[in-house]
C-alpha cells in the first residue's frame, strides 16, 4: 500500500482540527442563541401574561366564569400577539378560554404547572407539554378585588416555532462559519504546501534518512568538523573534533559559543563580511592545526560557517615524505643532467685517447662533490637539514645559480620549539624565495650566501642574494597570505608560511636591502620559548 505524503496528511489533520473546531464553535454558538432566544421570549410571554391577568375585564369575567366575555377580550389581543397561544383558566385549573377552537371549554388544563399560580399566587415559566404539544408557557394569577386568586392566564409558545426562530437567527453565524473554514481550508493546504516546499518535498522518513547519512558521514571524516550559526555558537560537531580538541563525548556542545571551547582565537569568530578562507595555520588552544572556513548561504543570507581542521603533525608527515622525494627527485634530476653532459665530455677525451686528461677530470669531478658534501654534513649535525641544503646546493647549479655557505656556518641540532618540517620549510622557502629573485640576474652576479648558525641563546638563520629586492608597494604585506611580486596561483605562500612558523616559535624575521642590490632574510629564533625559560 503506497504511503500518504506528508502534505495530504498534514492537510488533512489541519482539516479535521478545522472541522472539529468549527463543529464546536457552530453547536456553542447554537445553543448559546438557543438559551438567549428562550430567556427573551420566556420574559416575553410573562408581560403578557401579567398584563392580561390584571385586566379589570378579565377578571371580572374569570369571577363570573364568562367564557364568551373571554374570548371578546383575549382574540383581539390574540392578534396583536406573536404568542402561538393565550389560555383562561379558573381557580380548579379548567379551561374557560382557549384561543384554539379546538380545545373545549371546562377540559382540564394539561402539564401539571398550575401549582406556582393557583395555590402560592406567583408567576412562573416552564417548558411543558401541554393540550396541543410542548411549548415554551407563562403563568401569572388572576386576582379578584380582594387578593384571592381567582383564575390563571397562560401565554405560551409552540417549541418548534422557537426552533424556527433560533435557526433562522442562527443562519448568519453559520454562514460566517462556513466562510471562517473555507479560509482554514485554503490556509492549511498552503501552509502544508509552504512546508514540504521548506522540506525540499522531502518525506519525513526520507529526511530521517537523510540525517541518519549525513551524521554517518560527518562522524566518518577524518578531519575535524564543527559548524556554527551566524552568532558563533556550535550547531554540529563530530568525533574526530572532539578527540583533537580533548572534549568529552558526553559533553552536550551543541547551543555552547565556540570561542568558549577555542579561547584566544580569531578564526573561529568569523564576522559576516569575511570571506572563505583556506588551509590557515592556527593555534587551538595548545594544538597546532591547519583549518579551513566556509560559509553557509541560504536565500536569506549568511547562515553560518563550517570550520574543518586537521593536525598540523599529520599534515607534517606527509610534508616530510613529500619533501624527501623531492629532494631526492631535484637531487636525482641535476645529478643525471650533470653526468650526461660529463659523460659526453668523458666520451669525447676518449674517443681522441686523451686518457690521462679523463684521469684528472675524473678525480676533480669527485673532489668538489666531496668537498660538498663534507662541508654540509661537518656543518649541519641533523640529517633533515642535510639532505634539504645538499638537494638546494645541486637546484642552485642547475639553475646557473651558486649556492654560497658563509663561513662560521654551525648547527649541531634544531631546537625543538618547531618541527624538522617546519624548520624545513623556514630554510626552503628563504632559499627557493632567493633563487626566484636571482635567476635573471647577470651571469657573473647570481651568488646567494646562506648563514646558519646556533651559537648563544638563538638560532640564525640569513639569506642573502642579489636580486631585484622587495618592491615597495609589497613591503607592508610582504608576510601576507597571496602577496607576492611574481604571478600565479602558487606564489605568495612561502614568505607567509616561514612568517608564521617564525611567529609561533616565539622568534623575529627581518628584511634588509643588500649591497648593492637585493634583499637579506634575517630569522631569529630562540631555542627555548620564552615562558619556558626560567
Amino acid at each position: 500500500m503506497r504511503r500518504m505524503s506528508f502534505q495530504t496528511r498534514s492537510f488533512l489533520l489541519l482539516l479535521g482540527v478545522a472541522l472539529a473546531v468549527s463543529l464546536l464553535i457552530g453547536v456553542c454558538s447554537f445553543h448559546l442563541l438557543q438559551g438567549l432566544l428562550y430567556e427573551q421570549i420566556g420574559a416575553r410571554a410573562l408581560v403578557q401574561a401579567r398584563q392580561i391577568a390584571v385586566l379589570p375585564e378579565v377578571v371580572d369575567a374569570v369571577n363570573r366564569e364568562d367564557s364568551a366575555q373571554l374570548k371578546r377580550i383575549i382574540l383581539p389581543l390574540m392578534q396583536e400577539s406573536d404568542a402561538s397561544y393565550i389560555v383562561i383558566g379558573d381557580a380548579r385549573g379548567r379551561h374557560l378560554m382557549h384561543t384554539d377552537p379546538s380545545i373545549s371549554v371546562g377540559s382540564p388544563m394539561q402539564g401539571e404547572d398550575n401549582e406556582l399560580p393557583l395555590r402560592q399566587g406567583r408567576s412562573e415559566t416552564t417548558l411543558k407539554r401541554g393540550t396541543l404539544g410542548l411549548s415554551w408557557r407563562a403563568k401569572a394569577p388572576v386576582r379578584n378585588r380582594a387578593g384571592q386568586v381567582v383564575g390563571v392566564v397562560s401565554v405560551g409558545y409552540f417549541a418548534s416555532r422557537i426552533a424556527y426562530w433560533n435557526q433562522t437567527r442562527f443562519m448568519p453565524v453559520l454562514t460566517v462559519l462556513l466562510w471562517m473554514l473555507m479560509a482554514l481550508l485554503w490556509c492549511a493546504w498552503r501552509f502544508s504546501r509552504s512546508i514540504k516546499r521548506q522540506m525540499r518535498n522531502l518525506e519525513p522518513h526520507e529526511i530521517a534518512g537523510l540525517v541518519r547519512q549525513q551524521e554517518a558521514v560527518f562522524e566518518s571524516i577524518f578531519e575535524g568538523v564543527i559548524a556554527i550559526d551566524r552568532d558563533g555558537y556550535v550547531t554540529g560537531i563530530n568525533r574526530a573534533a572532539r578527540d583533537m580538541l580533548n572534549l568529552p563525548p558526553e559533553a552536550a556542545l551543541p547551543g555552547q559559543a565556540l570561542v568558549a571551547l577555542i579561547p584566544d582565537c580569531a578564526f573561529v569568530s568569523p564576522t559576516a563580511d569575511q570571506a572563505d578562507c583556506k588551509d590557515e595555520i592556527c593555534l587551538f588552544g595548545t594544538l597546532q592545526v591547519i583549518a579551513s572556513r566556509v560559509g553557509i548561504h541560504a536565500a536569506d543570507g549568511l547562515q553560518g560557517w563550517v570550520i574543518s581542521f586537521r593536525r598540523q603533525d599529520d599534515i607534517n608527515t606527509l610534508s616530510m615524505q613529500l619533501s624527501q622525494i623531492r629532494r631526492y627527485a631535484d637531487h636525482l634530476r641535476v645529478v643525471r643532467h650533470e653526468h650526461l653532459n660529463w659523460m659526453s665530455t668523458v666520451s669525447g677525451l676518449l674517443h681522441v685517447k686523451a686518457y690521462d686528461e679523463v684521469m684528472r677530470l675524473v678525480r676533480s669531478q669527485s673532489e668538489v662533490q666531496q668537498q660538498v658534501l663534507d662541508e654540509i654534513s661537518m656543518s649541519f649535525g641533523n640529517y633533515h637539514l642535510c639532505g634539504l641544503l645538499i638537494g638546494k646546493y645541486y637546484r642552485a647549479q642547475e639553475m646557473g645559480l651558486s649556492l654560497q655557505f658563509e663561513s662560521g656556518c654551525s648547527v649541531d641540532a634544531l631546537p625543538e620549539v618547531l618541527s624538522d618540517v617546519e624548520w624545513m620549510s623556514i630554510v626552503g622557502n628563504l632559499l627557493d624565495n632567493a633563487f626566484e629573485a636571482s635567476r635573471d640576474n647577470p651571469a657573473d652576479d647570481r651568488d646567494i650566501v646562506l648563514y646558519l648558525s646556533d651559537v648563544g641563546e638563538e638560532l640564525i638563520i640569513e639569506v642573502a642574494d642579489h636580486g631585484c629586492g622587495v618592491d615597495p608597494a609589497l613591503a607592508g604585506q610582504l608576510f601576507e597570505r597571496g602577496s607576492s611580486s611574481r604571478g600565479g596561483g602558487e606564489h605568495g605562500i612561502g614568505l607567509y608560511l616561514v612568517n608564521s612558523y617564525v611567529q609561533k616559535a616565539g622568534g623575529t624575521i627581518t628584511v634588509e636591502n643588500n649591497i648593492p642590490r637585493g634583499t637579506i632574510f634575517s630569522v631569529f629564533v630562540p631555542k627555548r620559548r620564552r615562558d619556558d625559560s626560567a
